[in-house]
């Protein structure tokens, strides 16, 4: 007996996201000819008479790499460190005064608020312009937690998302920039665990003009990273947030439950059926998202919530309240939870 593995979503119009236990890749094309390239850089060509069975496949490319540069990778990917890294013996000023700011702002027993990082790395930066990069990211990052920012944000994040490869690509945003890891909320219950890159910057981007009502560029900026379920996830919930319910569900198509990504992936399907008042498909897929064993609380909250709404406008009102109170057990201050109890007792 062959077991059989594979997940797959739609992007836009003849592009695919596909992610096996090994690899992540792109596929493009129309029926009968499809250019397909995954994570390990494999690259093919498939073409054939849809319909018919008759079908040929180039590799391009295997895409193989060596032990080593593998491991390489995964040790680049998962590197963590608890402060920065000390300045070389012969590290310049500018540099040595950006650990100095690291260090301080990222003291664990006195956090600065974002105004006070703001203000420091302004005039951190108007004494060594060179530092321009990593300190505008910095604030970028801080300000988007802060209303108070929300409009120099919005300027910053438009200037940084087209600047981007000269950001990351700055010396000390390389060496410096490893152990600062933003969670970024992708959709209630789901949030990334990356270090501040540039897939990081552009889902803060996508989630600051997806609040701005932006979701066109939103979505531009989601198609310029790397595809992964993220991805998938926030285009997903905009597609929702916009009303285009059937889109959600194409974008979710083939999915499977097997991880945290793919539990979210159908929750969000089973609010786009909700959407066409399929109620029933809708509490199918939540139902499948809660067998996922071990799922973080959050996520969990949000499948049960989904659910108990849905039970409810279908007139399940018991089993609604049943659902909602499961949140109340862990979480009291869950947003919505006793408005929509209290329509339900009524």
């Amino acid at each position: 007996m062959s077991l059989r593995f594979r997940r797959s979503m739609k992007l836009m119009p003849g592009v695919r996201l596909n992610f096996s236990k090994e690899t992540v890749g792109l596929s493009f094309g129309v029926p009968g000819a499809r250019y397909t390239i995954n994570s390990k850089g494999r690259r093919t060509v498939s073409t054939g008479i849809p319909g018919t069975g008759i079908y040929n496949v180039e590799t391009l490319s295997s895409g193989t790499r060596s032990r080593r540069s593998s491991a390489a990778a995964i040790a680049q990917e998962t590197e963590t460190w608890q402060a920065p890294p000390a300045p070389g013996l012969f590290a310049r000023k500018p540099e040595r005064e950006l650990n100095k700011f690291l260090l301080d702002i990222y003291n664990s027993d006195h956090r600065d608020d974002p105004s006070s990082v703001i203000e420091k790395a302004n005039a951190l930066k108007e004494l060594y312009p060179e530092l321009k990069y990593p300190l505008d990211l910095i604030s970028f990052l801080h300000g988007a937690t802060d209303e108070k920012w929300e409009t120099d944000v919005a300027k910053w994040g438009a200037t940084l998302w087209e600047q981007r490869d000269a950001a990351f690509s700055n010396k000390y945003v390389l060496k410096y920039f490893k152990g600062i890891k933003p969670g970024v909320t992708i959709s209630p219950g789901i949030t990334t665990q990356l270090h501040y890159n540039v897939q990081t910057l552009g889902f803060i981007w996508s989630e600051i003009l997806q609040s701005l009502k932006k979701y066109d560029e939103a979505v531009a900026v989601l198609m310029q990273i790397e595809p992964d379920q993220m991805v998938g996830i926030s285009l997903a919930d905009i597609e929702i947030s916009v009303g285009d319910f059937d889109g959600a569900i194409e974008t979710t198509e083939d999915i499977e439950v097997f991880d945290d990504a793919t539990a979210m992936m159908m929750v969000l399907r089973g609010v786009a059926f909700r959407g066409k008042d399929m109620h029933e498909a809708a509490i199918e897929c939540f139902k499948r998202a809660l067998k996922q064993k071990q799922m973080p609380e959050a996520l969990a909250h949000r499948a049960l919530f989904e659910r108990g709404v849905t039970y409810g406008l279908m007139g399940k009102k018991a089993m609604g309240v049943k659902d909602l109170e499961k949140i109340l057990v862990d979480n009291p201050d869950y947003p919505e939870v006793e408005k929509k109890l209290a329509e339900l007792k009524k």
